[in-house]
């Protein structure tokens, strides 16, 4: 089993909304790993109904109590990914990474896993922090790689992905990358900063920065057989 750093217990509910949209229509068995306090079971509930059967894991254990209770999961397991399913039956039609992949160390030999998890036609969607986005690189520029709890330059991430090297990844392990979207665009962190002045700007002032806006990218992928 590979080593993995220690994470945090500092995630509030976070019901991805950003990746709501690349939820699979008709999907009827799915996995969120890394799924936190559980923010995103309550999104996947809602999308794909009461009939489906949604499956939570979480390596910190009092994260995964937190979603154990009202986040609308059929089951929560703890530990890591792949080895906290090793032995388990079933396949799922969708496996969710939002936020984790540049958690792990080796995140090419977790994807290279997954297939094994998933049911015929079934995708991979994993939201990642572009390292390209643009405060961080003009931060960069100044001199500053300030490491926080939260956010693009996340204590705990030991990977940093580009929108290419999202897809580069994928490829390499084996992947057809169906489409890799920017979310969660810099103007739209600024509408939501309490600074009254970004506020401002984000209503007014066009951001040309392309790849650069966006603080995620979501990949949607599956395995080539």
């Amino acid at each position: 089993m590979a080593v993995q750093p220690q994470q945090q217990d500092v995630y509030v509910d976070n019901a991805r909304l950003d990746v709501s949209p690349f939820i699979p229509a008709g999907a009827t068995r799915v996995l969120d790993v890394g799924c936190g306090s559980g923010g995103f079971g309550p999104t996947l509930r809602r999308v794909l109904g009461e009939g489906a059967t949604v499956v939570g894991l979480e390596a910190v254990p009092s994260q995964a109590a937190a979603a154990r209770e009202g986040h609308g999961f059929d089951e929560v397991v703890a530990g890591y990914f792949p080895e906290a399913l090793d032995g388990r039956a079933g396949s799922f039609d969708a496996i969710f990474f939002n936020d984790v992949l540049e958690h792990i160390v080796d995140p090419w030999s977790v994807l290279r896993e997954v297939p094994r998890f998933l049911s015929a036609g079934g995708q991979v969607i994993a939201a990642i922090p572009s390292i390209q986005y643009a405060p961080v690189v003009l931060k960069l520029l100044r001199g500053r790689w300030d490491y926080v709890d939260q956010g693009t330059l996340d204590r705990t991430h030991v990977r940093f992905f580009t929108k290419a090297t999202m897809v580069e990844m994928f490829e390499s392990c084996g992947y057809e990358v169906l489409s890799c979207t920017g979310a969660n665009t810099m103007g739209r962190r600024w509408a939501a900063s309490g600074n009254p002045l970004l506020r401002a700007a984000a209503r007014v002032v066009p951001i040309p920065f392309g790849n650069m806006r966006f603080v995620h990218f979501v990949v949607v992928a599956r395995p080539r057989r």
